[in-house]
């Protein structure tokens, strides 16, 4: 296997004064020693083959080389990990490098959380890639992680950052649309479950999911019905009712000695919202608008705008409950 990974290269020339003082370029012994690699199979590789580099070159590579050694492990390391797995023979051939490289222990762990991690975390990412981590995956990984020689809280922090990561991802795609059916948030308990892990959502994030969820059945289950406290016409439904509401027009107001129009609140009170209209009970006076002279509504961060055939546009500001009101509008003008 090695020969398939050194490749040899040729030696560094003498320069003049090397020449003249008849020295050998010390470089030259760690491509000797990469050439060794590239020509000799791991375990027929012994310590008088780096002796005798050694003494060529009258120095000591671990001294004089240590992190060319190191490299020279690592990277047989990393090729041996190509499919995620240390066979017995390669976990054989590490250990007799480590031995004819006279790399100390503390080295040799210090390369496999060097390398072992990011091969355990990309391996761990495959594993949790369908939101599920079964006991034969688990029985996997805890065999990679104990071949790679990675320190158990190394391996604990890449396990749960990647799970952590697996359900934030998740959390956020099923909320890029703003809605969450009942299939998503079971989907997401499964996943919770099944990866033992907290999502420790913020405040935030939990209303916002809580919302969508009430977005999802808002636009695709039967409408609530409220009995409201005002009479209604027979056979209507009334689907929304809240009070506080702001009734908006534009106005023309003098500024400066010319007129703009400018949003200017008419009326506050209570606002109903049914299968065939809309009522304003304001505090100056009571309004209706029925929906088939709406001709769109306009969800806006602060107030909906409602659009009508005939006379002023209005806009209505709820409290908090703009956009719930917004999407009921739009399902009872779709006829539900």
């Amino acid at each position: 296997m090695s020969q398939s990974l050194f490749r040899a290269v040729p030696l560094v020339k003498k320069s003049l004064l090397q020449r003249w003082l008849k020295q050998q370029p010390e470089e030259n012994a760690v491509i000797e020693l990469n050439n060794l690699l590239a020509s000799t199979p791991i375990k027929a590789i012994s310590q008088k083959d780096i002796t005798a580099i050694e003494e060529r070159y009258a120095l000591n590579l671990k001294l004089e080389f240590s992190l060319n050694l190191e490299e020279f492990y690592a990277t047989y390391l990393n090729y041996c990990l190509a499919d995620r797995v240390l066979s017995d023979e390669e976990l054989t051939d590490l250990k007799h490098l480590k031995t004819v490289l006279a790399l100390d222990d503390r080295a040799i762990d210090n390369l496999h959380a060097r390398v072992g991690s990011i091969v355990y975390k990309k391996t761990f990412e495959e594993a949790v890639s369908d939101g599920r981590l079964t006991s034969e995956e688990q029985a996997f990984l805890n065999k990679l992680e104990t071949d790679l020689r990675l320190p158990k809280q190394l391996a604990e922090k890449i396990s749960l950052e990647t799970r952590t990561a697996y359900v934030q991802n998740y959390v956020t795609k099923i909320m890029a649309d703003q809605q969450i059916s009942p299939d998503e948030e079971e989907e997401l308990k499964a996943i919770t479950s099944s990866l033992n892990i907290d999502p420790k959502l913020s405040d935030k994030t939990r209303q916002q999911l809580e919302k969508y969820k009430l977005y999802w059945a808002l636009k695709n289950l039967p409408l609530p019905v409220i009995q409201p406290d005002i009479a209604l016409q027979k056979s209507e439904a009334c689907h929304f009712m809240i009070g506080r509401v702001k009734w908006y027009e534009l106005r023309k107001v003098r500024q400066k000695g010319y007129s703009i129009d400018e949003l200017t609140l008419i009326d506050q009170g209570m606002l109903y919202l049914t299968d065939k209209r809309i009522i304003f009970n304001g505090g100056k006076k009571n309004s209706t608008i029925q929906l088939t002279k709406i001709l769109k509504s306009t969800l806006h961060s602060d107030g909906v705008k409602l659009d009508k055939d005939t006379g002023k546009d209005i806009t209505l500001t709820l409290p908090d409950q703009n956009d719930v009101f917004c999407i009921i509008l739009e399902r009872v003008m779709r006829g539900r």
